[in-house]
């Protein structure tokens, strides 16, 4: 395989990895206690370069949040990828990987209050699902910030780092607009970055979404990448169980 090609795939797997091609940003607002929420998320995404495509489909991602407290949630991701690789429309390489599984903690630190935004501060390990070693350990760590603009408006952001456990180091940033046109439905636009000394990528996205009673919400999106010819279709939906409900 040529090492641009490689190139490709590393970079698809890595976008996807860090959910940069979703309605991604992370929620400054914890679950609530003693909710266990699922999020199942598939993205599907494809990069084209001269006589070269690489697509690569999540299938899917699951992350499993749950509120131990109403500042404190813990999380579980296992995130699944296949990627493709064709030379002039050609099947040159076919990976299914589950290399890794990503441990965590989001923290409330403080809720809106005029100009100063709600925030959490969210930090994850990331450790290789085949051999546990010490020096393979990686790490997402991000500020996640909303600021309520009207009651039917709010701004959302974060900004952190990534360290995937070949120990590459990356500095991301998410910023999401989303307005509710209803108590049911809701759309949004969304601007990702991803960037160290050696890698830059910005993708802008839109999509919406419709909460389909008081447990259960699905999101569409899509988005395309500023810095190259690719491009992306995701969906997540989010189911939330009450561990505490009385029957």
């Amino acid at each position: 395989m040529k090492r641009h090609d490689l190139g490709f795939i590393i970079l698809t797997v890595l976008l996807i990895h860090l959910k940069l091609v979703c309605q991604t940003v992370e929620p400054s607002r914890n679950v609530e206690k003693n909710n266990l929420q699922l999020e199942f998320e598939t993205n599907y995404s494809v990069e084209n370069e001269t006589v070269n495509k690489t697509t690569s489909w999540n299938i899917p991602n699951i992350l499993i949040r749950y509120g131990i407290s109403d500042n404190i949630e813990l999380q579980l991701h296992s995130p699944f990828t296949k990627v493709r690789c064709f030379e002039n429309s050609q099947l040159i390489s076919n990976i299914f990987e589950f290399n890794e599984i990503e441990f965590g903690v989001s923290v409330n630190l403080w809720k809106q209050n005029k100009l100063i935004p709600e925030t959490a501060i969210m930090a994850r390990m990331v450790s290789p699902t085949k051999e546990f070693k010490r020096n393979t350990i990686g790490n997402i760590v991000s500020l996640n910030f909303s600021n309520v603009i009207s009651n039917n408006m709010s701004f959302n952001y974060n900004i952190g780092t990534a360290t995937d456990i070949d120990k590459n180091t990356y500095g991301f940033y998410v910023m999401n607009i989303s307005y509710e046109l209803n108590p049911k439905a809701h759309f949004f636009i969304e601007n990702t970055g991803i960037f160290n000394k050696n890698t830059e990528s910005n993708c802008l996205g839109t999509g919406f979404g419709f909460n389909l009673n008081s447990s259960l919400a699905i999101d569409f999106s899509m988005a395309h990448s500023l810095n190259n010819k690719m491009y992306y279709t995701g969906a997540i939906v989010t189911w939330v169980i009450n561990t505490h409900k009385k029957g």
